[in-house]
């Protein structure tokens, strides 16, 4: 990999830091070459076209080992997730699950995400202030993916406070940690209550519970990581794109005042057939600009050269999806700038790509664009909070604000 002591010195994808910082330092990264030298054995790659090679190329760009630099010494490996895990375990798994987030799947959950939505907003103190990110747009990730892996609602708020601890030391090793340990006795008492009940429901913990994987059903421990990694897939990421998507829109409110004159015409049905909803645009645009997921790792397979640059068998790779995301050569010069109807935003990675393609993402839209239907709708009047600040989560992998507060 080409690059000088300055840049591995410089740069570290890494190292949390403000988003304009980061954003920044990703430009220098994309303008240099195609893969960059992080430290030995590590590298990273940022433009939209590498990115997009390494994540097509599920062979030479393993998907084994995902999220995680550090193991626990002398520990048993946990099982793989589907996000650790590459063709042909990977697809097995995925035709397991996919019934769940299937189009029919989807479309009979948007009702009632719309129901949490009106429900979490509607109980929002009258004019404020409130944290949307708190208030809002957590709890409901949170209840919608509880119900669809098949935990109690009740239990959604405990579940994901455990989930948010790990994600926060990630790519550190989290198996051993406390939080782990009280995740993994949860659903592997839910896993082993499915195999014992007569009739039980429809849900992932039960698909996973009771299905086969190459003729052999998963173990308790198999089904307890792999619930827990669909809870967490559908938790974080979704929220902090809600929040920094209404954040963008209520910084500048002209934006927000753009979206809700279009609502408006939609509502009173003077939209033109066929027309696009500046709504599903505007998820879009929050999708690629928010970027949730700062970058995803691979373990490179064999000797091999992307876009030129050589790499040997089993360096890691960090792809940069929010670099890829924000790439002028595909999004144009204002790539850095939040543009409600941008024409090439469905480009982003903010999904992932190819075989790894993220298997909620049609949920996701719906939890987005319901959450921001909802607001405008419900708070027409909806503002910054006097004093409000963009302050970031404390992730090197996530990215979105820690909080939003806002009054109307």
């Amino acid at each position: 990999m080409t690059t000088t002591e300055s840049d591995a010195a410089a740069f570290n994808p890494l190292a949390p830091g403000p988003i304009d910082e980061v954003r920044a330092e990703l430009a220098e990264v994309r303008a240099g070459c195609p893969v960059h030298r992080v430290a030995p054995g590590l590298g990273f790659a940022g433009r939209h076209e590498v990115v997009r090679t390494a994540l097509l190329d599920h062979g030479t760009f393993s998907n084994e080992g995902n999220f995680v630099l550090e193991g626990d010494e002398g520990a048993e490996p946990p099982p793989a997730l589907i996000t650790q895990s590459d063709p042909p375990d990977h697809t097995a798994l995925r035709s397991l699950l996919r019934p769940g987030f299937a189009r029919r799947a989807i479309t009979d959950a948007a009702p009632w995400v719309r129901e949490y939505a009106e429900e979490l907003i509607d109980a929002l103190p009258a004019g404020g202030p409130a944290d949307l990110v708190g208030q809002v747009a957590l709890p409901l990730t949170a209840r919608v993916i509880a119900r669809l892996v098949g935990v109690p609602a009740e239990d959604s708020d405990e579940l994901a406070r455990l989930s948010l601890a790990i994600t926060a030391i990630l790519p550190a090793s989290f198996v051993g940690t406390d939080e782990w340990r009280r995740l993994e006795e949860y659903f592997t008492a839910a896993a082993r209550s499915r195999r014992t009940q007569e009739n039980p429901p429809d849900d992932l913990v039960t698909r996973l519970a009771l299905g086969r994987v190459d003729g052999r059903e998963l173990t308790d421990q198999e089904v307890a990581f792999h619930s827990w990694q669909l809870f967490v897939a559908g938790l974080e990421s979704t929220a902090y794109t809600i929040g920094s998507m209404v954040y963008q829109l209520l910084v500048d409110r002209s934006r927000w005042e753009r979206v809700l004159a279009d609502r408006e015409t939609e509502r009173s049905g003077a939209r033109p057939a066929g027309a696009s909803s500046l709504v599903d645009q505007v998820r879009e645009e929050g999708l690629r600009y928010g970027s949730a997921i700062r970058w995803v790792l691979r373990t490179v397979t064999t000797d091999t050269a992307l876009e030129g640059e050589a790499l040997a068998a089993d360096e890691r790779l960090i792809i940069g999806l929010e670099s890829a995301n924000l790439d002028t050569a595909v999004f144009g010069d204002d790539a850095d700038a939040f543009v409600l109807d941008r024409p090439t935003a469905r480009r982003h990675f903010s999904f992932g790509h190819g075989v790894h393609l993220c298997l909620g993402a049609e949920l996701s839209r719906i939890e987005i664009s319901t959450v921001l239907e909802t607001l405008l709708d419900r708070l027409p009047t909806l503002a910054l909070a006097p004093g409000a600040t963009y302050d970031d989560v404390a992730s090197p992998m996530f990215c979105g604000p820690q909080r939003v507060d806002v009054v109307w």
